[in-house]
């Protein structure tokens, strides 16, 4: 990984503080550069156990407030990072592959225009999907974030391939699954975790509704991102 390169992990977490240190010791054995990583935690303000959370070889940023809507605090963590790249992750994530983060950088490194949405093998049923996104500062600023604060809970990762799909479908083909890097999701759906509250999803249609509401501004981002690219390779040529 080039040393200009950095990714910020947005990681809201709660009450999970033995399955974040078990994260963070994935991180560090298996990534080329940890001193190019940065993790952004979103800790509520009732969590006490949690906002002791550190690790000698992370920087790790945290936010302390109160809870919130998972699309509050997946802006909150991103308007506090400085990475190029931003990934999002779940507590409930251990990394597997050696040399994952420079893996997900060199497959941005093919579009000189920062438009793209990659995403690893999560090790699941849900691996065609990008459970795990990241997407450059550049795209979140055209987007306007890194997602809507209207979600509650679910369809965050599901609004951004949508985006990309309509992209897609414009002509521009920024989607990229890394198959052979695995970042495995540890979902006790997967019988790989015991169930905890942090599973619950009261609000779960609530959110589906939201992912609708959203459809035809996802509809002109996309072709937000599709002039972007357009004016780039103009200027490039």
């Amino acid at each position: 990984m080039s040393a200009e390169a950095t990714i910020s992990i947005v990681l809201p977490t709660r009450r999970r503080v033995e399955l974040i240190n078990r994260l963070f010791e994935s991180i560090v054995a298996t990534a080329d550069r940890a001193d190019r990583l940065e993790v952004v935690l979103y800790l509520d303000s009732d969590d006490k156990p949690s906002h002791a959370i550190e690790h000698p070889d992370l920087k790790v940023i945290k936010l302390i407030d109160r809870p919130a809507k998972m699309g509050v605090m997946a802006r909150r963590c991103y308007e506090a990072s400085t990475g190029e790249y931003i990934l999002q992750l779940n507590d409930d994530v251990v990394c597997r592959t050696p040399g994952w983060d420079t893996a997900m950088v060199e497959a941005f490194r093919q579009f000189p225009d920062e438009i793209a949405l990659i995403w690893c093998n999560p090790a699941s049923r849900s691996d065609k999907m990008p459970t795990f996104p990241m997407v450059s500062r550049r795209t979140c600023q055209l987007m306007g974030s890194i997602c809507p604060a209207d979600y509650n809970r679910d369809h965050i990762d599901t609004h951004l391939f949508d985006i990309f799909v309509k992209l897609h479908r414009l002509g521009h083909d920024r989607l990229v699954y890394l198959k052979d890097v695995v970042v495995e999701h540890l979902h006790f759906l997967e019988g790989k975790a015991k169930f905890d509250a942090t599973y619950e999803k009261p609000r779960q249609f609530a959110d589906e509704l939201v992912f609708i509401a959203w459809d035809e501004q996802r509809r002109i981002i996309a072709e937000s991102l599709a002039r972007h690219i357009e004016r780039e390779a103009s200027c490039a040529s």
